[in-house]
């Protein structure tokens, strides 16, 4: 075989394969959204029905902040402006889980952490073209919140942890469907 024509199949082949990886690209974006969506609405029905199951709460919110995690990660490949940042959330998962609702809620929905010395993500958040950055996160906090709210209701049942369990988990399925769309362009 002549070493042109070696290296033109070689070509031809690396060509294929990435070209399969982006077609399989959307199908596993889009399965991955619906299940976070499945999963997501589950949790607003438990609310709406006031079956709280804590436990099961637990479960799903885990399965939530995994997919999240993941189309973050997908997210900072796309966008790598944001990777810093992006990295720094996914691998503060297990510190939020330690947060009340109103530290998680300070910290990393409103993004103070980022306003302390050591903290800086990398790229400025205020930005207008840096905006789009907080659907990732928003993806991973927002079922943590939806995990404190159901804590909260397990320990005194009352109709604002049912509120919020409801409100979280809806806007957190609202920043997984900009993902969608924004990883599919």
């Amino acid at each position: 075989m002549k070493p042109n024509s070696l290296l033109s199949r070689a070509a031809v082949l690396w060509m294929v394969w990435t070209l399969r990886g982006i077609a399989a690209a959307p199908a596993d974006l889009d399965a991955r959204v619906k299940d976070y969506t499945v999963t997501g609405r589950a949790l607003v029905e438990m609310a709406q029905t006031k079956k709280v199951d804590v436990a099961v709460v637990g479960q799903k919110v885990d399965h939530l902040v995994e997919i999240a995690s993941r189309l973050a990660k997908d997210y900072a490949v796309a966008f790598p402006a944001g990777k810093k940042l992006i990295e720094t959330v996914v691998a503060a998962v297990p510190e939020m889980r330690k947060l009340s609702f109103k530290e998680l809620e300070s910290e990393w929905h409103d993004l103070k952490h980022f306003d302390k010395a050591g903290n800086e993500p990398g790229l400025d958040l205020k930005a207008e073209d840096n905006e789009h950055f907080t659907d990732p996160i928003h993806a991973i906090v927002h079922p943590l919140l939806v995990l404190k709210a159901a804590e909260a209701y397990g320990k005194n049942p009352g109709p604002e942890p049912l509120k919020q369990i409801k409100e979280e988990m809806e806007e957190g399925l609202e920043q997984a469907e900009r993902l969608r769309i924004a990883l599919s362009k």
